[in-house]
């Protein structure tokens, strides 16, 4: 019996459909792109998660190839570090870099682009400041935002640059938002006041290390905000 060829993406969602726009690229360094899991980081339900667990160690039992793990930058902040879905991202990355002689790890912070996935924080302010509905505003937080084309752009250069190394890479933005300052882009370019009340929380604390810095201007937060809010 023929044995089946490791895919180039493994994968269906957002981040997998976006790397797919690259798939000859990517073939050309032979890596595999593990960028399948859980999409909501609010995850609690233990059986999904360690189904996560359990999908990737199968996938490591047939793959020959290098893989690169998308991962988030969740891992490395404070604020959330004690979510079961940022656990559950440590615990994966630990058994690759155990399994694997070959890996690349790259987190991701916050991603922009069209999907349909309402636990993401700028779907989750979009839905809740167009449908005038009250929320939570965490202060004393910083989020990390990227388009989801620079995000993709940065991880394939980083994976030709590390073609034969083994690296976790961080790749952010070089500018950290606070939610008050994302939420009055959005309400400059929706024209429409949020409704929400402000909670303190203890500040995040941000790793400075391993980081791939995307430079970007002042205007970076509000022109992705146009391009993926505005219709």
């Amino acid at each position: 019996m023929l044995e089946k060829k490791v895919q180039p993406i493994v994968g269906s969602g957002f981040l997998a459909l976006n790397f797919k726009k690259h798939l000859n690229y990517i073939k050309k360094y032979g890596v595999s792109i593990y960028a399948a899991g859980i999409s909501n980081s609010l995850e609690k339900n233990k059986k999904n998660l360690n189904k996560e667990v359990s999908k990737i160690k199968k996938f490591l039992e047939k793959n020959k190839k290098k893989i690169v793990y998308i991962s988030t930058y969740s891992v490395k902040d404070g604020a959330r570090k004690d979510k079961l879905y940022v656990k559950n991202k440590v615990k994966i990355e630990k058994i690759i870099k155990q399994k694997c002689k070959e890996h690349l790890i790259i987190r991701l912070p916050e991603i922009v682009g069209k999907n349909k996935n309402s636990k993401t924080l700028l779907n989750f302010f979009f839905d809740k400041i167009i449908n005038n509905s009250k929320f939570l505003l965490y202060k004393n937080v910083k989020r990390n935002i990227l388009d989801v084309d620079d995000a993709i752009k940065a991880s394939l250069k980083i994976i030709k640059i590390n073609k034969n190394r083994n690296k976790t890479i961080n790749i952010l933005n070089k500018t950290f938002y606070s939610p008050e300052n994302i939420i009055k882009n959005f309400e400059k370019i929706l024209l429409t006041k949020a409704i929400f009340k402000i909670k303190f929380i203890k500040q995040n604390k941000l790793t400075l290390k391993n980081n791939y810095f995307i430079r970007t201007n002042k205007d970076y937060l509000k022109k992705i905000l146009k391009k993926y809010y505005l219709k």
